[in-house]
């Protein structure tokens, strides 16, 4: 019977008994569900357009939260390592919002509301990593290009005259950023050791296997924070060893010059008619020159003469008591400080033998005995110095050592460590405590409007979520990529790159444990393969060269509608649901 029919008959008393009772249950069942309001304090509804609007305004609280975290992590950068704060700080506190997000999409409820409240976490988790990877990606690219007119064509810092050529201008980053893209790629193997049991179409074998896969992205997340926290003093190592290379080879360039004027003729160079055997006589010669009292052994003094008469020191680039360290470090066997005729040739010949020995293979080889003069040496030495220079300064600029910042914000005043510490843990757990608090209503928020407008959760999560969870990495991005330097796009670049590898490790590890323990089926290949194929697609580009030209802003942004329409297609077309 129709509900206001009923109704009459019943206050009419035409209806009585067991029949009015059973009436009062069918009136109570056709009332709509009320919704739950969050913490019985926020508001909620079932209808399409006020859970849009709740959306918006818990994705806004989410967007400030994130904002306060970001600013938080930023200001660590006056007192820690910029790799350390773009290939770990920033990913993980980035990531913050999205973990918590994904975390309550699967805690309440019974198994069966949890199956399809995560949903949710697993939007966020895709639009999150495939908006980074996109917006983020493609907009550094476009706000940092400059023209592509330094060595090897490069970008050069801070010079943009052709502003609408794609293939002229672009970005260059640094080796350690392109590494950052390969590791990127390698946090996906957890996808794939939860996807691969499922080939024979299973998937309530999900639970067992995202036990493994969880344990996996721990267990990288350990081993990446690992690797960053050790990456500023793996890069020093490199920048002195870069530096102890531009020694010797000016040192050996030095030599070479110097027994080339004692013997006026062809058998001064470094090495013998073969390239590759040390000239002992020549090198005998200059000792020889040097040993002012005649005691076969250099001296502290002799050895600062030596560094002097060689003209190693010019122009302020290496100062004579670095280089008499550095020799003295390397030559000195039994450490008396001098260095003897046999200590001196020994420690000569192994600098040649190690520096020259790419060159003798490849471009001495062709020359002759008699076609191989000893300005050939000269020559090979200056560049081979030249080229270490280059090095070393690279590193240097790369670890903020080289060309300081322009400054911003003169008016401002400096804080001191503490201060920068206080205010950024002020800000960060401010944010963290906002989205702690927001990330269960949104959720719920999600949902409703997804049962409210009949669209599948994934979608409303993998499109809305992300422009709120994902602001902090976007907005810094985009601040770093428009100082237009090296140093700033590769900082820009790592922060995205670790921001993926965050999501693959805490986000995924999160929600495989979820899955695990919820007893949850695995219904999220379609998912899975479009987060495989953008990160692999933008991974390989990165870390196959280290200079972007404009144009390939292009592709990249357009995997962002194209893996919505991949996951269109295969949920709908193929039965991958």
């Amino acid at each position: 019977m129709k509900g206001p029919d009923s109704r009459e008959l019943l206050e009419r008393g035409v209806i009585k008994g067991p029949e009015a009772s059973q009436l009062v249950i069918d009136v109570s069942e056709a009332a709509p569900k009320a919704c739950e309001e969050p913490y019985g304090l926020f508001p909620c509804s079932t209808k399409a357009v006020p859970n849009l609007f709740l959306v918006a305004v818990y994705g806004y609280l989410l967007f400030v939260a994130a904002n306060f975290i970001s600013d938080g992590s930023e200001l660590l950068l006056e007192v820690l390592n910029p790799g350390i704060i773009g290939g770990l700080v920033l990913p993980i506190l980035g990531a913050f919002p999205d973990a918590l997000l994904v975390l309550v999409s699967g805690l309440g409820g019974s198994p069966a509301e949890a199956q399809e409240q995560v949903m949710v976490g697993m939007g966020v988790l895709a639009g999150s990593t495939i908006m980074i990877l996109t917006v983020a990606w493609a907009g550094s690219l476009y706000v940092g290009r400059c023209d592509l007119d330094g060595p090897g064509n490069t970008a050069k810092d801070r010079t943009l005259t052709r502003t609408s050529d794609l293939t002229g201008t672009g970005v260059t980053t640094d080796e350690q950023t392109r590494f950052g893209a390969w590791i990127m790629m390698a946090s996906t193997i957890p996808f794939a050791v939860v996807q691969i049991p499922l080939l024979d179409g299973q998937p309530a074998q999900g639970p067992e296997a995202s036990a493994i896969g969880a344990v996996i992205s721990f267990t990288g997340l350990a081993a990446y924070c690992a690797y960053q926290v050790a990456s500023p003093w793996l890069q020093q190592k490199r920048i002195d060893q870069a530096r102890l290379t531009f020694l010797q080879t000016r040192a050996l360039q030095g030599v070479s010059n110097r027994a080339s004027k004692l013997f006026g003729g062809g058998r001064g160079g470094l090495f013998r008619g073969d390239g590759v055997t040390p000239n002992q006589q020549a090198l005998e010669k200059v000792f020889a020159y040097f040993d002012g009292n005649k005691n076969g052994l250099l001296e502290r003094k002799e050895l600062e003469g030596l560094m002097l008469g060689l003209g190693i020191e010019y122009e302020g680039d290496v100062p004579p008591e670095e280089e008499v360290r550095t020799w003295m470090e390397d030559f000195d066997v039994n450490q008396d400080g001098k260095l003897s005729k046999h200590e001196f040739l020994e420690g000569m010949g192994r600098w040649a033998k190690k520096l020259a020995s790419q060159k003798a293979s490849r471009r001495w080889a062709t020359f002759s005995s008699a076609a191989r003069p000893a300005q050939e040496h000269e020559e090979f030495w200056a560049a081979k110095a030249s080229e270490a220079k280059v090095t070393w300064d690279l590193l240097q600029t790369e670890m903020g050592g080289g060309e300081d910042e322009e400054e911003e914000g003169g008016g401002e005043e400096k804080l001191t460590p503490g201060q920068v510490y206080r205010k950024a843990a002020g800000l960060m757990l401010a944010g963290a405590a906002i989205a702690g608090v927001f990330a269960d209503p949104l959720v719920d928020s999600i949902g409703s409007f997804s049962a409210a407008s009949n669209i599948p959760p994934f979608f409303v999560a993998f499109v809305v979520t992300p422009f709120a969870s994902t602001a902090s990495e976007l907005v810094s991005s985009l601040t770093f990529a428009k100082k237009k330097r090296k140093r700033n796009i590769s900082l820009t670049y790592s922060q995205v790159y670790g921001a993926i590898t965050m999501n693959n490790t805490v986000c995924l590890g999160i929600f495989l444990a979820l899955v695990h323990f919820r007893a949850l089926t695995w219904n999220f290949s379609s998912e899975v393969t479009v987060i495989l194929l953008t990160t692999f697609a933008v991974g390989a580009l990165g870390g196959s060269r280290t200079t972007f030209p404009l144009w390939t802003a292009a592709p990249v942004l357009a995997l962002y509608p194209l893996s919505l329409g991949v996951v269109a297609f295969l949920d709908t077309y193929l039965g991958w649901t």
